[in-house]
């Protein structure tokens, strides 16, 4: 009886290991969006140069905001709504016509995939 409990007690370890994503350090992140926009967007080296220094400073921000957080839940969704559009305005800013409409094109997609991850997320029992 106490292998059992104890190969249970294993496996569900293993099991909540595994389902814990580890934490990109804010350069891999901004690294990762700056390859994946590079392609999507056709950017110039210059341009890759500069989204990477814009995601950068998004992913430091954010994590500073996650490691700093308010009591008041407003004021950090406020302060998280404003990285956000400081760094739309100023990824729009670098991009010619056609790459501004193909990047708000994948800002909606992503927008709307985690609106379909939340609302399923929500309507489990």
């Amino acid at each position: 009886m106490k292998k059992l409990i104890l190969l249970l007690a294993l496996v569900a370890t293993v099991a909540m290991t595994r389902g814990q994503a580890t934490e990109k350090s804010p350069d891999q992140r901004a690294k990762h969006i700056t390859k994946m926009l590079q392609k999507r967007l056709n950017l110039t080296a210059d341009q890759a140069t500069q989204v990477n220094a814009i995601y950068l400073t998004q992913a430091t921000k954010v994590d500073s905001l996650k490691a700093n957080r308010s009591p008041d839940k407003k004021l950090n969704h406020l302060t998280m709504k404003t990285i956000l559009l400081t760094t739309h305005e100023r990824m729009i800013a670098i991009l010619n016509d056609s790459q501004k409409q193909q990047y708000t094109d994948w800002e909606n997609s992503v927008k709307e995939r985690q609106k379909a991850k939340k609302d399923t997320i929500g309507a489990r029992p």
